[in-house]
C-alpha cells in the first residue's frame, strides 16, 4: 500500500511538473491553474463525478468526453485540453486530483509561498479559518497558502504542518502521550 501511494505521488508529481513547465514557458500558468481549480471543484462538489473519475470500469476516453463536456462552457486553455488528452491516452485520469494538488504546490513554491496544512477533527467555519490564517501569517509572513483537512480520528484540536515542522495539539496526540506516560509510571 505504501509503495503504491508513493508511486501515485511520483506519477502525479511528474505530470504536474511537466504541465507547470509547459504552462510557464507559454505564460499560461494562471489560465491552466484556473482550469484545474475548476475541475477540482467539480470533483469535490459532485460525488458521482468523483466516483466516475476513479472508476476502473469506465474507459479513459469516456472520462475525457465527460470532462470535455463539463469544460465546454468554460473558456478552457488549449494547454489544459492537450493535457487532459495526454492523461486520457496514458490512462491516468484516476490521478487527476493529486496532479492538480501537485500543480498547485509547485505554483505556490515558485511564487515563494509558505505552504501549511491544517488538520482538524471537524470542518472549520470561515471565521475560524480566517483566524488561523491571520495568526499564521503574523508568524510565517504574508505569502502563506493554507490547505484545510478534516480527520475525525483527532477528536479535537489542530495539527499544523509547515514543511517538515509540525505542531500537534490534537486530543488524540495528548491521549497517546498520556498513555505512554502511564505505562512508564
Amino acid at each position: 500500500m505504501t509503495s503504491q501511494l508513493s508511486s501515485n505521488n511520483l506519477i502525479s508529481n511528474r505530470y504536474a511538473s511537466a504541465l507547470y513547465e509547459l504552462a510557464f514557458e507559454s505564460k499560461n500558468v494562471e489560465a491552466v491553474l484556473n482550469d484545474l481549480e475548476f475541475i477540482q471543484k467539480c470533483i469535490k462538489k459532485n460525488k458521482d463525478f468523483k466516483l466516475l473519475i476513479k472508476s476502473p470500469l469506465i474507459t479513459s476516453e469516456d472520462k475525457l468526453n465527460i470532462v470535455e463536456k463539463i469544460l465546454s462552457k468554460q473558456n478552457t486553455n488549449k494547454l489544459t485540453n492537450t493535457f487532459l488528452k495526454i492523461i486520457s491516452n496514458n490512462k491516468r485520469f484516476s490521478n487527476i486530483s493529486s496532479i492538480i494538488l501537485q500543480f498547485n504546490n509547485i505554483n505556490s513554491q515558485k511564487r515563494g509561498d509558505v505552504l501549511a496544512d491544517v488538520t482538524s477533527a471537524e470542518e472549520l467555519s470561515d471565521k475560524q479559518k480566517n483566524n488561523i490564517n491571520d495568526q499564521l501569517k503574523s508568524i510565517l509572513g504574508k505569502k502563506l497558502s493554507l490547505s484545510f483537512k478534516v480527520d475525525k480520528k483527532n477528536i479535537g484540536g489542530l495539527i499544523i504542518k509547515v514543511g517538515s515542522k509540525m505542531v500537534d495539539s490534537s486530543l488524540l496526540s495528548k491521549i497517546n502521550k498520556l498513555k505512554i506516560a502511564m505505562k512508564e509510571a
